[in-house]
């Protein structure tokens, strides 16, 4: 292997899992595995293991898992443009963090971290988390049920209230967002046109010219304030959440943008990309934010959250702009960052959220 730990799934040997899970050495017979998911900044996959039946059950040491019969491993991307990006924007560092620090204790429905590790350059990393099978994928093209969108929130308020014992300052990977704001300015002024050439037959109008007047208001943007701020997860969007087959939500997954920032920014990301339908945005967004605050401690008055949650309709949009310029190009990814693009446009555009800025 080229790292201290695995980068790619044909790097993964038995004893490094063996290790991983305090298991006897040759008590894993076997190892297979496929690729899952959708992801453009990393490659998950399913490994399947078989495993000698005296292992099977509880382990002695109470700091240990369970040995599981699969587990998903995230690894760098095989894309040298994806890889990089996450090393500019410390995508690969701030979702390690989160598993290796807060993901187990935080009461948060995401899958457990069994081990997280990563290099200094930021490329190299490795994570093995529970596999939450059979619950699936929310589809970003297809949009959500309201269901999907109530109980995510219901996990929204569960993360927004969540205080690590360290506190915010001692984890270094959570800050990352503040040095990100001015390089993805700068991007975003230079990288529109490029995006709005690329989308133009993807995307309405009305869409393109707000686009253009957000970017050239992107200081105004940038310098507003929070209200407050929280852990957030950064890209609360149906690609990135599981649900079991009721609609309800199975967990939270893909924390490479989890930082330190603005729980509206999740709030109006999640319900701005996720309702195809926009009267159905219209008719519930004003409900769907009242649950989300009674939900939350010591939530601000939902008069002083509406005005941030309008502020920030924009960011599913912002999202779609930013990734679409950093990631590999393909179809499915173009129809996903065009239902990122649209939704939010049109509910920025309902809600006058230009006027804020």
């Amino acid at each position: 292997m080229s790292a201290r730990f695995p980068l790619r799934p044909e790097e993964f040997e038995t004893a490094f899992i063996e290790q991983v899970f305090d298991a006897a050495p040759g008590s894993l017979k076997s190892l297979t595995h496929e690729p899952v998911g959708t992801g453009q900044v990393c490659d998950s996959y399913r490994f399947v293991c078989e495993w000698a039946e005296n292992v099977i059950g509880p382990r002695e040491s109470p700091s240990k898992f369970d040995v599981p019969a699969t587990f998903i491993a995230k690894c760098p991307s095989a894309d040298t443009i994806s890889r990089n990006a996450a090393a500019i924007f410390h995508l690969y560092d701030m979702e390690v963090g989160w598993y290796r620090d807060a993901a187990n204790t935080s009461g948060v429905d995401c899958p457990l971290c069994y081990h997280a590790a990563i290099a200094d350059n930021e490329q190299e990393f490795v994570l093995l988390l529970q596999d939450m099978a059979p619950a699936r994928q929310g589809d970003q093209v297809a949009g959500a049920s309201l269901i999907q969108v109530e109980t995510t929130l219901e996990e929204a308020a569960t993360l927004h209230s969540y205080r690590p014992e360290s506190g915010f300052e001692k984890l270094r990977w959570l800050h990352h967002g503040e040095g990100n704001s001015e390089f993805t300015k700068n991007t975003l002024i230079q990288g529109y046109p490029v995006f709005r050439e690329r989308f133009t037959k993807l995307l309405s109008a009305d869409a393109l010219d707000l686009g253009a007047e957000l970017v050239a208001r992107m200081d105004s943007y940038i310098a507003q304030a929070p209200a407050e701020q929280t852990i957030t997860h950064g890209d609360m969007r149906l690609d990135n959440i599981l649900f079991h087959a009721d609609g309800r939500i199975a967990a939270l997954v893909d924390w490479q943008t989890c930082s330190l920032g603005n729980p509206a920014n999740d709030i109006a990301y999640l319900i701005g990309t996720s309702f195809a339908d926009p009267a159905q945005r219209r008719d519930e967004e004003k409900r769907l934010v009242r649950d989300y605050l009674s939900k939350r401690p010591n939530a601000p008055a939902f008069e002083i959250f509406w005005d941030e949650y309008r502020r920030h309709a924009f960011s599913g949009f912002l999202m779609a702009i930013n990734a679409s310029l950093h990631v590999e190009q393909t179809e499915r990814g173009d129809r996903m960052f065009a239902a990122m693009a649209e939704r939010p446009a049109q509910m920025a555009i309902d809600l006058d959220s230009l006027s804020l800025l």
